[in-house]
């Protein structure tokens, strides 16, 4: 009787040292195979267009656009190709954008590597998944604790947002996300107006209150 296909991954992040660890630990699970790696979003998708993997492992903590950049363009190219998210983001915040850009799944680095093996499998069988201390923090959210109000940005507000916070520009982020600067500029206005705040150093705060950026991310 002829074995299964071995489960075919592609990882995408842009530490090394983290890709050669998860590989190992992936490939140590019986019929899975890591078959290719890249080390920004822009390169996996360059790398997707010529290879077919079962699912696709990809950190948001990149250069350039970042990862909901990079997975957007990938749903939009790939509707149906399988994405975990593999995050050292544990905010909420991170999680449900993540998934509202088509993430079939989101497991923070934090937690226990099985739960990455887990939720590969689960992905695999269409299922949405998520790592326990996030699980945990969408359940206390829906009964109203620890809401936090970034939730009510869009996927591609969040990513303005968070830009913003650490300092980029608007011709930067522009740039970044392929957009125009009006565009960008617009957003900006919309996205103050939204979270109630009137000024870029509240912006900040607000992004390192959620996690969005680090308390030193910002430019003087």
């Amino acid at each position: 009787m002829a074995s299964a296909p071995a489960v075919r991954i592609v990882l995408i992040d842009d530490h090394a040292v983290v890709r050669a660890g998860y590989r190992r630990f992936l490939e140590q699970e019986p019929g899975y195979e890591v078959i290719a790696e890249a080390n920004s979003g822009e390169e996996g998708y360059l790398l997707l267009q010529g290879t077919t993997p079962d699912v696709v492992i990809l950190d948001l903590s990149m250069p350039g656009g970042g990862g909901l950049a990079a997975l957007r363009r990938f749903k939009l190219r790939w509707p149906l190709l399988p994405v975990l998210v593999f995050s050292m983001h544990d905010h909420l915040a991170f999680a449900i954008q993540a998934l509202r850009a088509g993430a079939n799944g989101y497991v923070t680095k934090s937690s226990d590597p099985q739960h990455m093996v887990s939720a590969v499998r689960r992905v695999l069988a269409g299922e949405l998944t998520t790592s326990p201390d996030i699980t945990a923090k969408m359940s206390r959210a829906g009964t109203g604790a620890g809401a936090q109000p970034t939730l009510g940005l869009s996927v591609r507000e969040f990513d303005i947002f968070r830009l913003i916070a650490s300092g980029k520009s608007h011709e930067e982020i522009a740039t970044l996300l392929s957009i125009s600067v009006k565009t960008v500029t617009n957003q900006h206005s919309l996205i103050r107006q939204k979270l109630a705040i009137g000024t870029d150093i509240e912006l900040f705060q607000l992004a390192v209150e959620c996690g969005a950026v680090e308390a030193r991310a910002r430019r003087s």
